[in-house]
């Protein structure tokens, strides 16, 4: 035990310094641990930071390739979709020629669907048209036999010379019956113009005995209202002359009258009065009284 003792005595340094001196070489050294102890957090701060910036560097420098990348990636996607428009569009054109091309294909095939139906019964009509030509030169046989014993019987000057005589006879037939067709055609013409002609005399005839009866009626009525028109101025010319005999009367008293008045006036007026003319009757009389 005491050799124990010594060796923790030796391992104890021997202290001279007084406390204060002690306590502030103590914080001192303190101060330079923590310090140091700082410097090497420092240190491994700065150690880290640079490593993160080279880190970051590093990822932003693979950020810019990702970057370019997807540039490149982006631009060949844009060249891949204006591709793939221009393959659309290109379809597209080709998908409305095509339809075009089909819808114009539809319609010519309607219309010759439409022409080749009127084809067919045009055929269809010909050939009924056929048979029935053939039925009636069949059925027409029989008057070819006919005419052409006919020929046969006419005299040789009767028809101009052809080659078909049969043909002559039958052109000299038309000509006969277009002649008589037409001599008919005026004959009725005429027989309706007749008619027409007929019916209008009828109207003018019944239009003038009208027109008579009424003229007469208005001269038996002009003659009566003659006779009374007569008969009032017979009674206005005798009213008239009787009129004109008291007239002539009445004018000779007056005038009888008026001479009267000249006289007494004359042997009543004083000499220094003014002569009085002849119309002034009403101051001869003024003056007679």
């Amino acid at each position: 035990n005491s050799r124990e003792n010594e060796d923790d005595i030796a391992a104890f340094p021997v202290v001279k310094e007084s406390g204060d001196k002690l306590i502030e070489s103590g914080i001192n050294t303190l101060q330079k641990t923590l310090l140091l102890k700082k410097e090497v957090e420092v240190d491994k701060v700065n150690a880290q930071l640079e490593a993160k910036r080279y880190e970051f560097k590093q990822r932003m420098e693979m950020c810019t390739q990702r970057q370019i990348q997807l540039q490149k990636k982006q631009q060949e996607m844009k060249d891949r979709v204006a591709k793939f428009e221009k393959f659309i569009q290109e379809n597209e054109a080709k998908r409305r020629r095509a339809i075009q091309k089909y819808q114009q294909e539809v319609r010519l095939k309607e219309q010759k669907t439409i022409e080749f139906s009127s084809l067919q019964d045009q055929l269809e009509y010909f050939k009924n048209r056929h048979k029935m030509l053939e039925a009636k030169l069949k059925a027409y046989t029989v008057y070819e036999k006919y005419l052409r014993s006919v020929v046969d019987a006419m005299p040789e000057d009767y028809l101009p010379s052809t080659e078909d005589k049969v043909k002559g006879l039958m052109m000299r037939h038309r000509t006969l019956s277009e002649s008589n067709k037409g001599l008919v055609d005026n004959l009725e013409t005429i027989a309706d113009e007749l008619e027409v002609c007929r019916k209008e005399l009828e109207t003018l005839k019944q239009e003038h005995q009208k027109s008579r009866l009424s003229n007469t009626s208005m001269l038996s009525h002009l003659v009566e209202k003659q006779e009374v028109i007569q008969g009032s101025n017979d009674q206005k010319e005798l009213k008239f002359i009787m009129t004109s005999e008291d007239m002539r009367s009445k004018r000779t008293e007056a005038g009888i009258i008026f001479m009267a008045i000249d006289n007494i006036y004359e042997k009543c007026r004083k000499p220094t009065d003014p002569p009085l003319g002849k119309g002034e009757w009403d101051q001869k009389l003024n003056k007679i009284r």
